[in-house]
């Protein structure tokens, strides 16, 4: 194996594509073959005899490098994390709900199962603020989202909507699954003991939950698909009827064209 095979080699591994590689050659035909070397992605390119201090200040030229874009990419990953993360609960936000769910709506179609939407509401949050002060309220929506997190099972999306709303989901799904699993989750808040400092009388809080739920008719139709948008209206509709009839209450409404 000749020194342009193994560059080649190296940047076709999975962890070689970014590691600096000087090439260094004795040939005559220096233009050519640098060119070969550059192209094959070489990082430097030095012709023998070569000095050995200038060797080694290319080396920590190329280190320097290297660390500034390991740097870049470490903060790259973290901005594309913030911009997909609701700050207060550090569960997903609606940004990241509404591309996750195109991705599932497109697959209910392909593969003609049911999408749910779930959207949770707590009930009577103003008086939580108004009782306790607008930090207390926060940290109520801090422990709501981590039991969110802790009840919700795989497949299933979660992410702060706005407010005091969560909205939550479920892929390949039916009326039946749809139900339980609100219920798991109206159930499993109602029984959570909220008491903190900041809250030191709340005891328990109850949600309201209203789902719409897309029939395989219309996701397994191409001409006719359903968006998150009309999804996410329905649930809401479905919401209001939960909170008008007394509120701690799960509402499930069928989507239609």
């Amino acid at each position: 194996m000749n020194g342009y095979r193994f560059l080649e080699t190296v940047r076709q591994m999975d962890d070689g594509h970014d590691v600096p590689v000087i090439l260094i050659s004795a040939t005559k035909d220096t233009l050519k073959e640098k060119l070969t070397g550059f192209n094959l992605g070489a990082s430097d390119f030095l012709i023998k005899p070569f000095n050995e201090e200038e060797l080694v200040a290319r080396v920590k030229s190329l280190l320097r490098i290297r660390c500034l874009m390991t740097e870049l990419k470490q903060k790259n990953i973290l901005l594309e994390k913030l911009a997909i993360t609701d700050e207060l609960t550090s569960l997903n936000n609606r940004r990241y709900f509404f591309e996750a769910v195109k991705e599932q709506l497109a697959l209910g179609v392909r593969h003609n199962f049911q999408i749910a939407c779930m959207l949770l509401d707590i009930d009577h949050f103003k008086a939580v603020n108004d009782t306790y002060g607008h930090l207390a309220g926060d940290e109520v929506l801090k422990r709501l989202g981590a039991l969110l997190s802790e009840t919700k099972r795989d497949g299933e999306i979660l992410a702060r909507f706005g407010g005091e709303e969560f909205v939550i989901c479920l892929c390949n799904t039916d009326t039946g699954s749809s139900l339980l699993a609100a219920e798991r989750f109206r159930s499993t808040i109602g029984a959570y003991d909220f008491t903190s400092t900041a809250c030191p009388e709340l005891n328990h809080i109850t949600v309201s939950i209203g789902i719409s739920i897309c029939p395989q008719s219309v996701a397994a139709d191409p001409d006719n698909p359903v968006t998150i948008d009309e999804l996410l209206k329905t649930a809401d509709t479905a919401l209001y009827r939960s909170k008008s009839g007394g509120r701690d209450k799960v509402t499930i409404l069928e989507h239609t064209c």
